[in-house]
Protein backbone atom coordinates (compact mmCIF):
# COMPACT_ATOMS: atom_id res chain seq x y z
CA UNK A 1 0.00 0.00 0.00
CA UNK A 2 2.78 2.04 0.74
CA UNK A 3 4.09 1.78 -3.03
CA UNK A 4 0.03 2.34 -4.22
CA UNK A 5 0.45 5.65 -2.09
CA UNK A 6 3.81 7.39 -3.87
CA UNK A 7 2.37 5.89 -7.53
CA UNK A 8 -0.72 7.75 -7.31
CA UNK A 9 1.12 11.00 -5.36
CA UNK A 10 3.36 11.05 -8.46
CA UNK A 11 0.54 10.33 -10.84
CA UNK A 12 -1.59 13.49 -9.53
CA UNK A 13 1.36 15.70 -9.62
CA UNK A 14 2.70 14.82 -13.23
CA UNK A 15 -1.05 15.39 -14.39
CA UNK A 16 -1.16 18.70 -12.96
CA UNK A 17 -3.91 18.20 -10.98
CA UNK A 18 -2.00 19.06 -7.75
CA UNK A 19 1.01 21.64 -7.27
CA UNK A 20 3.39 19.83 -4.74
CA UNK A 21 3.11 16.38 -2.48
CA UNK A 22 1.94 18.40 -0.04
CA UNK A 23 -1.44 19.21 -1.06
CA UNK A 24 -2.82 15.62 -1.21
CA UNK A 25 -3.30 13.29 1.87
CA UNK A 26 -3.47 9.26 0.37
CA UNK A 27 -5.34 7.26 2.74
CA UNK A 28 -5.29 3.47 1.99
CA UNK A 29 -6.31 0.46 4.24
CA UNK A 30 -4.18 -2.75 5.10
CA UNK A 31 -4.28 -4.11 8.22
CA UNK A 32 -4.05 -0.53 9.00
CA UNK A 33 -4.85 2.84 7.14
CA UNK A 34 -1.76 3.84 5.44
CA UNK A 35 -0.61 7.46 4.10
CA UNK A 36 1.42 9.76 3.14
CA UNK A 37 0.32 12.61 5.58
CA UNK A 38 2.35 11.56 8.36
CA UNK A 39 -0.70 10.44 10.60
CA UNK A 40 -3.75 9.33 10.58
CA UNK A 41 -6.32 12.24 11.74
CA UNK A 42 -9.52 10.92 13.79
CA UNK A 43 -11.79 12.45 11.24
CA UNK A 44 -9.99 10.03 8.49
CA UNK A 45 -10.49 7.12 10.58
CA UNK A 46 -14.06 7.56 11.69
CA UNK A 47 -14.44 8.28 7.76
CA UNK A 48 -13.27 4.56 6.71
CA UNK A 49 -15.55 3.60 9.57
CA UNK A 50 -18.47 4.99 8.83
CA UNK A 51 -17.61 4.10 4.47
CA UNK A 52 -17.09 0.99 2.56
CA UNK A 53 -13.83 2.12 1.34
CA UNK A 54 -10.02 0.55 1.55
CA UNK A 55 -9.15 4.07 -0.38
CA UNK A 56 -9.37 7.88 -0.09
CA UNK A 57 -8.08 10.85 -1.40
CA UNK A 58 -8.24 14.59 -0.29
CA UNK A 59 -6.81 17.15 -2.60
CA UNK A 60 -5.82 20.68 -2.78
CA UNK A 61 -5.75 21.25 -6.39
CA UNK A 62 -3.99 24.09 -7.96
CA UNK A 63 -4.82 27.51 -8.26
CA UNK A 64 -6.59 27.33 -11.83
CA UNK A 65 -8.77 24.45 -10.40
CA UNK A 66 -9.58 25.77 -6.81
CA UNK A 67 -10.51 29.03 -9.04
CA UNK A 68 -12.85 26.88 -10.93
CA UNK A 69 -14.43 24.81 -8.09
CA UNK A 70 -14.92 27.87 -6.07
CA UNK A 71 -16.60 29.74 -8.27
CA UNK A 72 -19.03 26.88 -9.07
CA UNK A 73 -19.54 25.98 -5.48
CA UNK A 74 -21.11 29.58 -5.29
CA UNK A 75 -23.24 29.26 -8.68
CA UNK A 76 -24.46 25.79 -7.77
CA UNK A 77 -24.23 25.61 -3.91
CA UNK A 78 -24.90 21.69 -2.75
CA UNK A 79 -24.76 20.40 -6.31
CA UNK A 80 -22.80 20.73 -9.27
CA UNK A 81 -24.32 19.44 -12.23
CA UNK A 82 -21.82 18.50 -15.10
CA UNK A 83 -23.03 18.60 -18.76
CA UNK A 84 -20.37 16.83 -20.76
CA UNK A 85 -20.93 13.27 -21.67
CA UNK A 86 -17.67 11.48 -20.49
CA UNK A 87 -19.07 13.16 -17.01
CA UNK A 88 -22.62 12.95 -17.28
CA UNK A 89 -22.35 8.72 -17.67
CA UNK A 90 -19.70 7.67 -14.82
CA UNK A 91 -20.10 10.60 -12.53
CA UNK A 92 -23.23 11.76 -12.83
CA UNK A 93 -22.87 15.32 -10.28
CA UNK A 94 -20.78 16.20 -7.79
CA UNK A 95 -22.16 16.91 -3.94
CA UNK A 96 -20.64 19.72 -1.86
CA UNK A 97 -20.62 19.98 1.15
CA UNK A 98 -19.54 23.00 3.85
CA UNK A 99 -16.61 21.16 6.28
CA UNK A 100 -14.64 18.08 6.35
CA UNK A 101 -17.53 16.82 8.78
CA UNK A 102 -17.64 13.14 9.18
CA UNK A 103 -21.32 12.55 8.51
CA UNK A 104 -21.82 15.38 6.66
CA UNK A 105 -18.98 13.84 3.80
CA UNK A 106 -19.65 10.32 4.36
CA UNK A 107 -23.48 10.86 3.44
CA UNK A 108 -22.14 12.93 0.31
CA UNK A 109 -19.84 10.03 -0.42
CA UNK A 110 -22.41 7.04 -0.29
CA UNK A 111 -24.17 8.79 -2.99
CA UNK A 112 -21.40 9.45 -5.11
CA UNK A 113 -17.21 8.30 -5.69
CA UNK A 114 -16.04 12.13 -4.81
CA UNK A 115 -17.41 15.20 -3.37
CA UNK A 116 -16.03 18.69 -2.94
CA UNK A 117 -15.67 20.22 0.50
CA UNK A 118 -15.13 23.95 1.38
CA UNK A 119 -15.11 25.15 -2.08
CA UNK A 120 -11.53 24.13 -2.60
CA UNK A 121 -11.04 20.50 -1.78
CA UNK A 122 -11.74 17.33 -3.73
CA UNK A 123 -12.36 14.28 -1.88
CA UNK A 124 -12.87 10.89 -3.56
CA UNK A 125 -13.05 7.37 -2.76
CA UNK A 126 -12.20 3.49 -3.81
CA UNK A 127 -13.94 -0.03 -2.57
CA UNK A 128 -11.29 -2.15 -3.86
CA UNK A 129 -7.77 0.33 -4.66
CA UNK A 130 -5.86 4.16 -4.55
CA UNK A 131 -6.69 4.07 -8.88
CA UNK A 132 -10.23 4.27 -8.69
CA UNK A 133 -9.97 7.46 -6.01
CA UNK A 134 -7.69 8.50 -8.32
CA UNK A 135 -9.90 8.30 -11.52
CA UNK A 136 -12.72 9.77 -9.19
CA UNK A 137 -10.53 13.02 -8.49
CA UNK A 138 -9.37 13.70 -12.16
CA UNK A 139 -13.00 13.41 -13.37
CA UNK A 140 -14.27 15.61 -10.88
CA UNK A 141 -11.64 17.89 -12.32
CA UNK A 142 -12.39 17.12 -15.93
CA UNK A 143 -15.67 17.74 -15.39
CA UNK A 144 -15.34 21.53 -13.37
CA UNK A 145 -13.19 22.51 -15.65
CA UNK A 146 -14.81 21.91 -19.04
CA UNK A 147 -18.49 23.32 -17.08
CA UNK A 148 -16.50 26.44 -15.84
CA UNK A 149 -15.61 27.48 -19.25
CA UNK A 150 -18.09 26.15 -21.53
CA UNK A 151 -20.88 27.82 -19.04
CA UNK A 152 -18.96 30.82 -19.63
CA UNK A 153 -18.24 31.00 -23.57
CA UNK A 154 -22.32 30.32 -23.50
CA UNK A 155 -23.58 32.60 -21.42
CA UNK A 156 -21.13 35.30 -22.90
CA UNK A 157 -22.64 34.09 -26.51
CA UNK A 158 -26.41 34.33 -25.37
CA UNK A 159 -26.37 30.76 -25.12
CA UNK A 160 -27.05 30.46 -21.21
CA UNK A 161 -27.24 32.17 -17.96
CA UNK A 162 -25.34 35.68 -17.69
CA UNK A 163 -21.80 35.79 -16.75
CA UNK A 164 -20.96 37.51 -13.64
CA UNK A 165 -18.76 40.30 -13.42
CA UNK A 166 -16.06 39.16 -11.39
CA UNK A 167 -16.03 36.39 -13.68
CA UNK A 168 -15.93 38.16 -17.02
CA UNK A 169 -12.22 39.94 -15.34
CA UNK A 170 -10.89 36.99 -14.63
CA UNK A 171 -11.62 35.14 -17.95
CA UNK A 172 -8.78 36.36 -19.31
CA UNK A 173 -6.47 35.56 -17.16
CA UNK A 174 -7.44 32.12 -16.54
CA UNK A 175 -7.61 31.11 -20.06
CA UNK A 176 -4.22 32.47 -20.43
CA UNK A 177 -3.19 29.95 -17.18
CA UNK A 178 -4.51 26.86 -19.24
CA UNK A 179 -3.54 27.43 -22.98
CA UNK A 180 -2.69 23.62 -23.74
CA UNK A 181 1.32 22.31 -23.88
CA UNK A 182 2.95 20.27 -26.34
CA UNK A 183 4.39 16.48 -25.52
CA UNK A 184 8.31 17.01 -25.35
CA UNK A 185 8.74 13.82 -26.59
CA UNK A 186 8.48 13.08 -30.47
CA UNK A 187 7.08 10.07 -31.25
CA UNK A 188 8.75 7.73 -33.67
CA UNK A 189 8.35 8.38 -37.56
CA UNK A 190 8.75 4.75 -38.90
CA UNK A 191 5.58 2.38 -38.94
CA UNK A 192 5.69 -0.32 -36.08
CA UNK A 193 6.17 -4.25 -37.35
CA UNK A 194 4.84 -6.74 -35.50
CA UNK A 195 3.03 -7.44 -32.59
CA UNK A 196 6.00 -6.41 -30.08
CA UNK A 197 6.49 -3.05 -32.01
CA UNK A 198 2.75 -2.47 -32.20
CA UNK A 199 2.38 -2.56 -28.57
CA UNK A 200 5.28 -0.69 -27.81
CA UNK A 201 4.56 2.26 -30.01
CA UNK A 202 1.01 2.03 -28.92
CA UNK A 203 2.71 1.90 -25.45
CA UNK A 204 4.25 5.26 -26.80
CA UNK A 205 1.33 6.78 -27.75
CA UNK A 206 -0.85 6.34 -24.78
CA UNK A 207 2.13 8.50 -22.59
CA UNK A 208 2.07 11.09 -24.96
CA UNK A 209 -1.52 12.00 -24.87
CA UNK A 210 -1.60 11.41 -21.26
CA UNK A 211 1.75 13.82 -20.95
CA UNK A 212 0.34 16.61 -23.36
CA UNK A 213 -2.57 16.10 -20.77
CA UNK A 214 -5.31 15.70 -24.14
CA UNK A 215 -7.13 13.19 -21.92
CA UNK A 216 -8.01 13.01 -18.04
CA UNK A 217 -8.79 10.15 -15.97
CA UNK A 218 -9.41 6.37 -17.46
CA UNK A 219 -10.58 8.54 -20.45
CA UNK A 220 -9.71 7.46 -24.33
CA UNK A 221 -8.46 4.75 -26.48
CA UNK A 222 -6.04 3.89 -28.83
CA UNK A 223 -5.83 1.18 -31.81
CA UNK A 224 -3.94 -0.14 -34.61
CA UNK A 225 -4.38 -2.25 -37.22
CA UNK A 226 -2.50 -4.20 -38.78
CA UNK A 227 -3.54 -6.82 -41.39
CA UNK A 228 -6.77 -8.66 -40.58
CA UNK A 229 -6.93 -7.65 -36.88
CA UNK A 230 -7.33 -4.50 -34.83
CA UNK A 231 -4.99 -3.80 -31.37
CA UNK A 232 -6.95 -1.54 -29.19
CA UNK A 233 -6.47 -0.46 -25.33
CA UNK A 234 -9.09 -2.41 -23.50
CA UNK A 235 -12.17 -0.62 -21.53
CA UNK A 236 -11.15 1.11 -18.66
CA UNK A 237 -8.01 1.50 -19.47
CA UNK A 238 -5.24 4.04 -18.37
CA UNK A 239 -3.67 5.59 -21.56
CA UNK A 240 -0.08 5.71 -19.89
CA UNK A 241 -0.38 2.30 -18.49
CA UNK A 242 -1.65 0.47 -21.23
CA UNK A 243 1.10 -2.80 -21.19
CA UNK A 244 -1.33 -5.30 -20.69
CA UNK A 245 -4.77 -3.66 -21.38
CA UNK A 246 -3.62 -4.18 -24.95
CA UNK A 247 -6.72 -6.59 -27.23
CA UNK A 248 -5.53 -8.11 -30.48
CA UNK A 249 -9.24 -8.42 -31.91
CA UNK A 250 -9.23 -10.54 -35.36
CA UNK A 251 -11.52 -8.68 -37.82
CA UNK A 252 -13.18 -12.16 -39.02
CA UNK A 253 -15.09 -12.71 -35.66
CA UNK A 254 -12.59 -15.36 -35.02
CA UNK A 255 -12.37 -14.40 -31.04
CA UNK A 256 -14.35 -12.88 -28.41
CA UNK A 257 -12.03 -11.09 -26.89
CA UNK A 258 -13.37 -7.81 -28.42
CA UNK A 259 -15.52 -7.93 -25.26
CA UNK A 260 -12.89 -6.40 -23.23
CA UNK A 261 -12.12 -4.26 -25.91
CA UNK A 262 -12.51 -0.29 -25.71
CA UNK A 263 -16.65 0.27 -26.36
CA UNK A 264 -15.48 2.37 -29.25
CA UNK A 265 -13.94 -0.58 -31.64
CA UNK A 266 -17.19 -0.39 -33.89
CA UNK A 267 -15.94 2.78 -34.39
CA UNK A 268 -12.84 2.48 -34.59
CA UNK A 269 -13.32 -0.65 -37.20
CA UNK A 270 -15.48 1.03 -39.74
CA UNK A 271 -13.45 4.23 -39.52
CA UNK A 272 -10.03 2.14 -40.86
CA UNK A 273 -12.56 0.34 -43.13
CA UNK A 274 -13.25 4.49 -44.80
CA UNK A 275 -10.11 6.40 -44.33
CA UNK A 276 -7.31 3.35 -44.99
CA UNK A 277 -5.34 4.37 -42.16
CA UNK A 278 -4.02 2.57 -39.43
CA UNK A 279 -3.76 4.16 -36.85
CA UNK A 280 -6.19 6.20 -34.49
CA UNK A 281 -6.23 8.15 -31.12
CA UNK A 282 -8.69 9.27 -29.17
CA UNK A 283 -8.98 11.41 -25.82
CA UNK A 284 -10.74 14.33 -23.87
CA UNK A 285 -8.72 17.48 -24.54
CA UNK A 286 -10.42 20.36 -22.75
CA UNK A 287 -10.78 22.86 -24.97
CA UNK A 288 -12.17 20.20 -27.51
CA UNK A 289 -14.55 19.68 -25.25
CA UNK A 290 -15.69 22.59 -24.51
CA UNK A 291 -16.28 24.15 -27.69
CA UNK A 292 -17.70 21.09 -29.14
CA UNK A 293 -20.47 22.28 -26.37
CA UNK A 294 -20.49 25.84 -27.61
CA UNK A 295 -23.82 26.93 -29.10
CA UNK A 296 -26.92 24.86 -29.67
CA UNK A 297 -26.55 21.55 -28.95
CA UNK A 298 -26.37 19.71 -31.92
CA UNK A 299 -28.81 17.33 -33.02
CA UNK A 300 -27.65 13.22 -33.83
CA UNK A 301 -27.09 13.30 -37.83
CA UNK A 302 -26.11 16.89 -37.88
CA UNK A 303 -22.37 18.60 -38.06
CA UNK A 304 -21.27 21.58 -37.57
CA UNK A 305 -17.42 22.59 -37.58
CA UNK A 306 -14.61 23.94 -35.87
CA UNK A 307 -11.68 25.90 -37.93
CA UNK A 308 -12.93 23.36 -40.78
CA UNK A 309 -12.83 20.66 -37.94
CA UNK A 310 -15.69 18.65 -38.35
CA UNK A 311 -17.75 17.94 -34.96
CA UNK A 312 -20.24 15.57 -34.78
CA UNK A 313 -22.83 13.92 -32.33
CA UNK A 314 -23.42 10.37 -31.35
CA UNK A 315 -23.05 8.13 -28.15
CA UNK A 316 -20.62 5.52 -27.19
CA UNK A 317 -21.16 2.04 -28.58
CA UNK A 318 -22.85 0.88 -32.17
CA UNK A 319 -26.62 1.58 -30.95
CA UNK A 320 -29.16 3.48 -33.47
CA UNK A 321 -27.28 6.99 -32.07
CA UNK A 322 -23.56 5.62 -32.04
CA UNK A 323 -20.92 7.13 -32.92
CA UNK A 324 -19.99 4.53 -35.90
CA UNK A 325 -23.12 6.05 -37.62
CA UNK A 326 -21.55 9.46 -37.58
CA UNK A 327 -17.44 8.96 -36.53
CA UNK A 328 -16.02 7.48 -39.58
CA UNK A 329 -17.92 9.51 -42.30
CA UNK A 330 -16.30 12.84 -41.01
CA UNK A 331 -12.74 10.81 -40.02
CA UNK A 332 -13.07 10.20 -44.02
CA UNK A 333 -12.34 13.99 -44.98
CA UNK A 334 -10.29 15.40 -42.25
CA UNK A 335 -8.72 12.33 -40.71
CA UNK A 336 -9.65 14.01 -37.23
CA UNK A 337 -13.11 14.74 -35.51
CA UNK A 338 -14.36 15.75 -32.48
CA UNK A 339 -17.45 14.25 -31.21
CA UNK A 340 -19.51 16.93 -29.25
CA UNK A 341 -19.38 16.75 -25.55
CA UNK A 342 -17.36 14.05 -25.54
CA UNK A 343 -13.43 14.54 -27.14
CA UNK A 344 -11.73 14.21 -30.08
CA UNK A 345 -10.44 11.56 -32.90
CA UNK A 346 -7.46 11.40 -35.00
CA UNK A 347 -6.18 8.96 -37.58
CA UNK A 348 -3.21 8.14 -39.99
CA UNK A 349 -1.15 5.70 -41.70
CA UNK A 350 2.17 4.38 -40.80
CA UNK A 351 3.17 5.53 -37.10
CA UNK A 352 1.15 7.32 -34.29
CA UNK A 353 3.34 10.57 -34.93
CA UNK A 354 1.01 12.67 -37.09
CA UNK A 355 -2.28 11.40 -35.90
CA UNK A 356 -0.38 12.68 -32.08
CA UNK A 357 0.30 16.02 -33.90
CA UNK A 358 -3.10 16.56 -35.31
CA UNK A 359 -4.87 15.86 -32.18
CA UNK A 360 -3.02 18.21 -31.04
CA UNK A 361 -3.35 20.93 -33.58
CA UNK A 362 -6.80 20.21 -33.06
CA UNK A 363 -7.12 21.30 -29.08
CA UNK A 364 -4.78 24.17 -29.97
CA UNK A 365 -7.08 25.33 -32.20
CA UNK A 366 -10.20 25.07 -30.37
CA UNK A 367 -8.16 26.82 -27.45
CA UNK A 368 -7.57 29.80 -29.96
CA UNK A 369 -11.10 29.76 -31.21
CA UNK A 370 -12.16 29.78 -27.71
CA UNK A 371 -9.64 32.41 -26.73
CA UNK A 372 -10.89 34.50 -29.84
CA UNK A 373 -14.78 34.34 -29.06
CA UNK A 374 -13.95 35.49 -25.32
CA UNK A 375 -12.11 38.52 -26.65
CA UNK A 376 -14.91 39.44 -29.14
CA UNK A 377 -17.45 40.07 -26.66
CA UNK A 378 -14.76 42.00 -23.86
CA UNK A 379 -13.02 43.71 -26.11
Amino acid sequence: MHEQVARYLGKLQRHGLIEGPGDAALYGLDDEILTNAGRVPGTMRELFALLNINSLIIARPGPLFRYVIGHLCLREPGLICPRDCESLTFIHDIPVVESLDPRRTAQALNRRKGCIVGGELVVTTGTVSLEQAFISLSSILFATFVKFFADALNGLHGYGEPVPRGMLDALPGLLARAEPRSSAEPLPERAPEGEDEILRAMDQAGKAVVNARLVDSFFGNISYRDGGAVYISQTGSSLDELPGYIDRVPLDGSSTCGITSSSELTAHVKTYELTGDNAILHGHPRFSVIMSMFGHPLPFGDRRSIGGVPVVSGEVGAGARGLVHTLPEAMREFHGAIVSGHGAFASCTGSFREAFTRLMDMETLCYRTCCALVREKLG
